[in-house]
């Protein structure tokens, strides 16, 4: 079935039509004719894979990685790096009218974090859509640490040890190791230079956190707390909100799903006091050590669920909020009208939950600035930023 490719979507999935319905093509670029298999027929779409390609785009590229027509980890090796830059760009200026700056990273090996999937002695990702596990002993997102790892852990025989899941964190050529079950000394042996092993929620090897630096402040990283993926792009992140709050007289700040208190301690030495709410009670703890660690005496952590707390908070000047990618809860978005703080710093994810939430917040605030961090090259991810002002 033969299908004219007009644009993508904000998924990166090619759009056309098959009779006068629309149609969403995997893979398929903008201005290619491709020959399709309808996947997913539903009353108003279709979704589809590409058989053949027509006629090819100049921007389509060879993919690099050998597993990427199967796996699932990333969307966007087939288009060369100027593509997949507009693409994102498009994005922001469709849903919030503007895009004021772009920040380019690294665009391979460039993720201090991976989660590996285990099944039947295949170490891998799932494949699209699917819970079949892709067996690969290479990735060109994450960083040669974890790819070392990966490639040892083929030397071993996983299978007998029932893994579901391994996590891999590196940071400053350290590397922390999470597995979900026992192991033996010949595991512990093969890993000799891991730096830190959790084994079924025990301490086999190391202190059992890894620590990163960003701007001479010294962050812990531990099992469960998150912490971003991209070094650089969190450095970009941490330039954006500098320049903006330099010049501004700002004393109380509200740091809403504030983790380890990244932004808090960096932005500590701009404003007089900063209170942080975050529900992880691992992130809380790892704060505290952050806090202590970098000697800063104006931060104060609530462990707690930001809905539950946000009510409580007044004459605040500046809210920072860096929610998970399902954005702000509903009591959230309706008590920052309520706080109604000078300014609004709001770091996302994923872009139409933040269209949907600054749809909320756009009767108090006005968009100053939209700022792009390509945090996740090579998918259609990205980090946005978004200063608001009151108005």
């Amino acid at each position: 079935m033969k299908v004219n490719i007009i644009k993508f979507d904000y998924f990166s999935r090619g759009i056309g039509k098959i009779d006068d319905k629309v149609v969403f093509v995997n893979k398929a670029l903008p201005n290619e004719v491709v020959d399709v298999t309808v996947t997913n027929n539903k009353k108003n779409y279709c979704e589809a894979r590409v058989n053949r390609i027509i006629e090819e785009s100049k921007e389509r590229i060879k993919p690099i990685c050998k597993y990427y027509d199967k796996c699932g980890g990333c969307n966007l090796l087939h288009i060369n790096y100027a593509k997949e830059k507009e693409f994102k760009k498009s994005k922001a200026i469709e849903l919030f009218g503007k895009c004021d700056s772009f920040y380019e990273t690294k665009k391979l090996n460039y993720r201090n974090k991976v989660t590996l999937h285990i099944k039947d002695n295949k170490i891998g990702f799932y494949k699209e859509k699917t819970n079949d596990i892709i067996d690969i002993d290479y990735c060109y997102l994450l960083n040669d640490d974890i790819n070392k790892v990966i490639s040892d852990l083929r030397k071993i025989n996983i299978s007998k040890y029932d893994f579901k899941e391994i996590v891999i964190k590196s940071n400053l050529g350290r590397i922390l190791l999470i597995v979900d079950n026992n192991i033996d000394d010949d595991f512990i042996h093969k890993l000799s230079y891991v730096d830190t092993i959790i084994s079924n929620n025990k301490i086999i090897r190391g202190s059992g956190f890894i620590e990163e630096i960003i701007n001479n402040k010294i962050f812990k990283i531990t099992k469960k707390a998150f912490f971003q993926v991209n070094k650089e792009g969190l450095e970009n992140i941490y330039k954006i909100i500098i320049d903006f709050l330099k010049d501004k007289e700002i004393n109380k700040v509200l740091d809403l799903y504030s983790g380890t208190s990244l932004w808090g301690i960096l932005i500590s030495d701009y404003v007089k006091e900063v209170t942080g709410v975050e529900i992880n009670k691992e992130a809380c703890l790892n704060a505290k050590y952050n806090i202590e660690k970098n000697n800063v005496n104006n931060i104060q952590i609530i462990n707690g669920d930001v809905k539950d707390y946000i009510g409580n908070f007044k004459n605040i000047d500046l809210v920072i909020v860096d929610p998970p990618r399902s954005g702000l809860d509903k009591t959230t978005r309706n008590y920052l009208k309520v706080i109604n703080s000078k300014y609004i710093i709001y770091i996302s994810c994923d872009m139409m939950t933040l269209k949907r939430d600054l749809n909320e917040l756009n009767s108090n605030y006005n968009i100053i600035n939209v700022n792009i961090v390509d945090m996740f090259k090579r998918t259609y991810h990205c980090e946005s930023i978004c200063l608001l002002e009151r108005k």
